[in-house]
This record gives C-alpha cells, structure tokens and sequence, in this order.
C-alpha cells in the first residue's frame, strides 16, 4: 500500500520516529492530526502493512467508537459512536478521495479494501458542516496513494492462509507509478485479487462460503504549474460467493435443508478533482460518478416467538437486487495564508436513483422491497474560525435540500434542514490542545412498500442528532507518550426503526420513527513510544446510549442495535534494525468487545395482541467477543518476507446479532488462520 519503502535501517528509523506528525486533510485543508480540535484517527498505509491488514475492518478496534461489521459480501454496516440502526439510509458518510460513496439503500455501506491506500481518515461524531447528510455518526475517508510524477514506483505482495476446519485462502496485490511527463503528469494502476478461504459446509460441499473480490484503479495526475492540478481516478471493484457465511452459536455449519444463498455485485467509481490557486484562496471541483449493483439470495429456516417459549417455525426465501447511480459536483473555496481567520464555502449537488429487483424462490415467505428510489439534493455550506491568542473559536454550518420520489412516482417529499456546529479550542503548547464541540447531523425519511400500508404509514421522517462534546489531545515526555480522550453525550430524536407485525398471516414490516435515545460515551487512546523500535497502543471505548421513549418499534431502556457498550483494544509493535539492509518486526494485538443486542418487537397475531395487549420481543444477542493476532517477520531491503496468525482463539462469536431476516444466526469471524506472505517495492 505504501509507495515505497524505506531503502535503509536510518531512514526506518526516522519514519517511526515522524508518525507523531501525520498530516491529514480532514477538515479540508492539511493540518496535523494533533492540530485538528476533534476526535479524529487516521491510518496510514504503513498501519496496513504492519498489522496485515486487509480493510479498515481488520483494524476497527484500534479506533475506539468504531464498528464495522460484513453483514454479506460486498456489503458494510458502519457504525460509529453507536449511531446505527436496522433501517434508513447510511448514518456514516463513506469517501473515496473526494467522492461520496454512500449507497443511498438502507443503512449498509460498499465494501472498499485497502488496496493501495495513502491513508485512511475516521472523523467521529456528526459532521455536518464539511460532509453533510450521512454523517450523523461520522465519516471515513479513504485517501488513494497519487501518482508519482518523478520516479518510476512499484510494489507487489503475495499472501495465504490456512483456516482451521476449511480450504485456504489467498490475496495478491500489485501497484506501479510511472511519470509519462516528468514532473508533470504521471498515472499509478494498482489491482488485487483476494480470495478469502470457505470454512462453512452447506448443501453444496465442503467450505462453500469463500468469497472472491477483484480490485482495479487507475489514477492520473496533471500538474503544469504550481497553480493547478488535476486528478483523474477510476475503480472497479467486484465480489461473488457460492454461499452465505451464517452459522449457528454452537458452532453448526451445515444446514441440511437450505437452498444455496449466492452473493454476487460489482461497483464502479470515477472522480475528476481539478484544483486551482486563486492567490487569496484554493478552488477546488470534484465530479464523480459512482454505479453499483448486487443481488443476494436467502433461504433458511427462523422462527418467531408467539408466546413466551412458544414459536412459530418458518422458511425464509427471497431473492433480491438492486441496482444504484449516482452524478455528483462539488465546488469548495478554501481560504489560504496563515492569519487568524481563516473561512471555506462551498456548494453540491447529487442525483442518485436505485432500483429494486428480484424474486422469490420456493417455499417462501413474502419479502417486499419497494421498487426505487430516486433523490435530487443540494446543499450550501460555510465555515470560519479565527484564532485569538492561544484559543479558536468555529462556526459553521449546511443548508441541505433532499427532494426524495419512489420509481412509480407515488409518492415524494422533499426533507430540508439546516445543520449548525461550533467549536472551541485552546492550545497547549505545540503539544496538544482541549476543545468543546456541539454539532447537529440529519438524515432524511423515505417510503414504506406503497400499497400495503394505511394512510400515514407509506412514509417515515428525517431524524436528527446533536451531540455535545468535550476532548484533549496531548504529547507528552518528548512525543515518547501521546494520550487522546473525549466524553461525549448523544440526543438522538425520531429514530428510523423496524417494526415488524405477523399479523394471520406473514407480511411485510414497515420503517416508523420511533422516538428518542439518550446517553454518554467515552473514549480515551494511550500510544507510547519509549524508544524507536518499540510502541506499545490501548484503547477503550463505551457507549450507554439508550432509548427514553415508546413507541410500536421499542420501549424505554432497549439499547440501540448491535452496539456494543465496551470495545477494548491494545497491540505491540517492534521493529528494530539489526543491519544496514536488515530490519526484523514483530507485532501483536489483542481486541475485546462486549455483548449486545438486537431487538425487534412483534405482534405474532392479531388475536394474541387483542387478547393480552402484550408484544413479545425477538431479543438475539452477541456475546463478548476476544480477537488475538500476531505477525513475524523481516525486511531485506526491498523484500519483506513474514508469518501471521489470525484469531488464535479461534472465538466464532458473532460480529452481528442480526436483523430483520437473520435473526437466529449471525454474520462471524474467520476461524483461526496460520499463513505467510512475501512483498517487494522498487
């Protein structure tokens, strides 16, 4: 992922050393991470390697607050700070370099692996000024590595595992920066093929659940002057598995009497960036063009609770599709100089459409999706701080305008609001700084299945979110110690939620807004460099966000779904020269993550409800979860030459604890994994 590596013992050395500074571009200009008065990680290529990292995903708990879960191939459930739900549109904005790449469908995000990455940046809690609708809970901007316009750059990288009780997986990777005009134009291509390795038996065989991905990208990079720039990216990126991965609690792989559950989908993404200095300012013009497909098959037997110890047994099967587009704009200005008052405006607009599809196999228990969407939206926005003395007061804040319609035309509406922040700073010194923040996120409503529903009940509202936060950022004992911390507090109102009713007969459930959740969270990250070979990272986050209010969906004291209230992580890393052209690393890690939950309350029937007047919850839960890597190796120069081991505890606990359809099995980690690589850069 890194262009290249360090060609000596020294120059290793002065790169651990320098990874205090690392400068980020999350508040659309480069600042250092320790400049940038919120709580925000970044993790840099080198982060990748050293931990043998596929995708953020693999290093989610070394980021406290975050939680990324594969709920099937292709696709993400984001999570950050809690904020997630079972229904609505995306709560966390998801970026490839300037391009939004949120999919407009219910609450999942595109599966992006981390091929030839610069750097990726994890923006916690609302951000409503600079990323707009989406972000209620963050956003994580993937940063591609650019061109090099000078040097011709390479790197390659081979890899496999053996998983316990499966076949073998395998992952390739190749990049190369060539400059076609020295130091004015150059183009990079990167690619990688993965495949993960089966461990599930199905109907099918034998370790059925392997999932192949392919990646291709292509960055161009037109530098005339030192004035303007331009940059040209496309990615496609593809996914296919034969069957699902879900598995029961007591580790049971095979479901005899299932139909396979295929996943199959592919996206492309194309961005034109073109940056200009205006002398009193930087303009910057981002088009982008995001088309996505995927379609998945489900067929497995569930159950629903009539009773107390008393269910219903069902089979569930559906086939779905669904296609999505997207054109978007961009202009920021972006002020320049080194005064005390700095200020950026900008405006977008987007036009995306998705439609549903598919249809249903047999034995079935009817599953319909509406048949599209379709979404005009714009926005304006602007931000200004000024710095007075030690202390910086901002203020900002986005107009934004989502014109919403279903494919038949049926029904719209259009969702406006206007989302504020501020925030206060004070330094302390050049090592740090304390900060106060408050800021509101929005995302809009949409439909239920037209048709099915009485008046009132086709549509769902927009919900919204203010957070209030207090932070510190601190380097102390000569950058040896750097010790990060924020307390956070969540109002969280008109919660998109599912309800699922079983009336006589199976039916479809409906999305209502559900009410209010309050509560706090806390972070802190502790990473400690004693000296250049060794840094030893902990970090601790907790979240006791609850709802406060009833409603059809959920009662007072429910926890919000599949959000752990402790994650825990803490790794070692050691690397350390033992010649000019030899350099030995170790590293290891250890994650933890509470239980949690996932609550849908339903009317098994009519008459039980009528007769009682009670609901009885389907509550599945998520057991504690402990996830132990490590990884050996050595550097010869150029070549890197290591072994791995993934998830020594081999626990098989579930990353998810389910949704509508998923609701006695869940999505879990790969199996223990013992494997070995090899990579090289020129």
């Amino acid at each position: 992922m890194t262009p290249a590596m360090p060609a000596s013992a020294q120059e290793a050395d002065e790169g651990l050393k320098d990874r205090t500074e690392i400068v980020v571009t999350a508040q659309r200009r480069e600042e250092r991470v320790l400049d940038i008065p919120s709580a925000i990680a970044a993790v840099t290529a080198e982060d990748f390697d050293k931990r043998g990292a596929r995708r953020l995903q693999d290093l989610q708990f070394s980021i406290p607050g975050l939680n990324i879960v594969e709920t099937s191939p292709g696709s993400e459930r984001l999570q950050i700070r809690g904020i997630s739900q079972q229904a609505g549109l995306p709560t966390v904005a998801t970026y490839i370099d300037e391009m939004n790449m949120n999919p407009n469908a219910v609450t999942s995000g595109l599966d992006i692996r981390s091929v030839d990455l610069e750097r990726v940046e994890v923006l916690k809690g609302p951000q409503p000024t600079l990323y707009g609708e989406g972000s209620m809970g963050g956003t994580i901007r993937y940063i591609t590595a650019n061109p090099d316009l000078d040097n011709v750059v390479g790197r390659g990288s081979a890899e496999f595992g053996a998983i316990k009780g499966g076949n073998t997986g395998y992952r390739g990777e190749a990049a190369v920066s060539v400059p076609l005009v020295p130091g004015k134009l150059a183009i990079r291509v990167a690619g990688a093929y993965e495949d993960t390795g089966g461990y599930v038996d199905t109907r099918l065989g034998k370790d059925q659940n392997a999932t192949r991905y392919t990646t291709g990208r292509i960055k161009a990079l037109f530098r005339p002057s030192d004035s303007f720039e331009v940059s040209a990216l496309y990615m496609h990126h593809e996914w296919d598995q034969k069957d699902a991965s879900y598995a029961f609690d007591d580790g049971t792989y095979i479901f005899p009497d299932s139909l396979p559950q295929p996943a199959k989908g592919k996206y492309d993404v194309a961005n034109l960036v073109a940056t200009a200095d205006l002398g009193f300012a930087d303009l910057t013009s981002s088009t982008g063009y995001l088309k996505s497909s995927g379609r998945i098959d489900v067929f497995f037997p569930f159950s629903f609770p009539v009773a107390p110890g008393v269910n219903i047994p069902l089979k569930v099967s559906s086939r779905s599709s669904a296609e999505f587009e997207r054109w978007t704009q961009e202009f920021r200005l972006t002020s320049s100089g080194d005064g005390p008052f700095k200020w950026l405006l900008g405006a977008t607009y987007t036009d995306d459409a998705i439609n549903n599809g598919g249809g249903q196999l047999p034995i079935t228990v009817p599953i319909v999706l509406t048949p599209g969407q379709t979404s005009k939206a714009w926005a304006a926005y602007g931000e200004g701080s000024y710095t007075f003395g030690a202390a910086t007061l901002t203020m900002g804040g986005r107009y934004y305008s989502d014109k919403r319609s279903d494919n038949g035309r049926t029904q719209n509406n259009t969702f406006n609001t206007f989302n504020p922040r501020v925030n206060l700073s004070i330094k302390t010194g050049d090592s740090g700084l304390v900060y106060l923040n408050a800021s509101k996120g929005f995302r809009s409503g949409g439909f239920n299945t037209p048709g099915l529903f009485a008046p009132g009940e086709e549509t769902y509202g927009p919900e919204s979110l203010w957070t209030y936060e207090g932070g510190f950022k601190q380097q102390l004992l000569g950058k040896a110690l750097t010790v990060e911390g924020a307390i956070f507090y969540h109002d969280y109102s008109d919660i998109q939620s599912v309800l699922l009713p079983i009336t006589n007969a199976p039916t479809i459930g409906r999305t209502i807004n559900s009410g209010v959740a309050r509560g706090w969270g806390q972070e802190l990250a502790i990473v400690a460099r004693p000296d250049k070979a060794f840094t030893a990272t902990f970090t601790v986050g907790h979240n006791d966000l609850t709802y406060r209010t009833a409603s059809l969906a959920v009662l007072p004291g429910d926890p919000l779904d599949n959000v752990p209230e402790w994650t825990t992580s803490g790794a070692i890393d050691y690397r350390k020269p033992v010649s000019d052209n030899v350099i030995i690393f170790a590293s290891a890690d250890v994650s933890h993550t509470s239980g949690f939950f996932s609550t849908l309350r339903l009317f098994e029937t009519l008459a039980i409800v009528q007769r009682t007047g009670q609901r009885f919850p389907l509550v599945v839960r998520a057991l504690p979860r402990d996830i132990v890597n490590v990884r050996f190796g050595a550097e010869f120069g150029a070549i890197t030459a290591y072994v791995f081991g993934r998830n020594l505890t081999d626990n098989f606990n579930s990353v998810y604890a389910g949704g509508v359809i998923q609701a006695n099995q869940g999505a879990r980690p790969r199996p223990r994994t013992f494997g070995a690589g090899l990579s090289f850069n020129f």
